[in-house]
C-alpha cells in the first residue's frame, strides 16, 4: 500500500497541508483533516482511504469557493444549489452535506435572505407586495417564508406616495400624459390598477 513519505504545511495556505505517497505529490487537506484522521509520515494508507481523503480534499475545496461565493451578498439555499452545479457538485447527497454545513454555521439562511432583499428593495428599489413576492419566490423561497415575513415589505399605498413624490415632486394635479406615464410605471412595479388610481387620486388632491 502507498505511504506517506511527506507532511508539508502549505505556502500560500498554512492552514492546508500537501501529502505526499511513496514521495509523490497526491493531494492536500485541512490541518484539521490531517489531525482527524491521524495522518503521519511512515502511514500506510489503503486505495479506499486514499479516495475517501481526496473527496474530502474536493468537498474542502467546494467548500471554500462557496464561502467566497456568499462573501458578496446573503444568498439562498436555490442560488446555492445552481452554484454547485457549476462546480459540478452534481450529486444531490453531497450538495445536501455542503449546504447543512454553511446553514449550520449560520451563513445560508433562507429567512435572513428573504429579511435582507426586502429591506434593499424597500430601500432602493420599492415594488409591490405582489411584484416583491414573485421576485423571492423565483430565488428558491418558499412561500411560507413569503408568507411569514409579508408583513415587513411595507405598506402599498405609502410606498406608491415615496414613488410618487420621488419621480415627479410634491402633490399636484397631473396633465393627462404625465398620468398615463407615471399610472403605467406604478403598474410595472406590479401595483393593482385600483390601488394606484386611489392613491394617486388623493395624492393629487393634497
Amino acid at each position: 500500500m502507498p505511504i506517506i513519505t511527506r507532511l508539508v504545511q502549505g505556502k500560500k495556505n498554512p492552514n492546508r497541508v500537501n501529502l505526499y505517497l511513496d514521495d509523490e505529490f497526491a493531494f492536500a487537506l485541512s490541518i484539521d483533516e490531517v489531525a482527524k484522521h491521524s495522518l503521519k509520515k511512515g502511514l500506510e494508507l489503503s486505495d479506499d482511504q486514499i479516495a475517501r481523503l481526496k473527496d474530502t480534499d474536493e468537498t474542502e475545496y467546494v467548500y471554500t469557493k462557496l464561502l467566497n461565493f456568499l462573501s458578496y451578498r446573503p444568498r439562498t439555499v436555490k442560488e446555492v444549489r445552481d452554484r454547485l452545479y457549476k462546480y459540478d457538485v452534481k450529486e444531490v447527497d453531497k450538495q445536501n452535506t455542503l449546504i447543512d454545513k454553511l446553514q449550520s454555521k449560520g451563513y445560508l439562511d433562507d429567512t435572513a435572505f428573504a429579511r435582507w432583499f426586502i429591506e434593499s428593495r424597500n430601500t432602493h428599489r420599492p415594488r409591490s407586495k405582489r411584484y416583491l413576492s414573485a421576485e423571492l419566490s423565483a430565488k428558491g423561497i418558499a412561500k411560507d417564508i413569503i408568507q411569514a415575513i409579508s408583513g415587513e415589505i411595507g405598506d402599498e399605498s405609502e410606498t406608491i406616495r415615496h414613488l410618487l413624490n420621488k419621480k415627479i415632486g410634491p402633490p399636484h394635479k397631473l396633465e393627462v400624459s404625465e398620468k398615463q406615464k407615471i399610472v403605467g410605471y406604478l403598474a410595472r412595479q406590479g401595483f393593482a390598477w385600483d390601488k394606484i388610481s386611489e392613491v394617486v387620486k388623493n395624492w393629487e388632491s393634497e
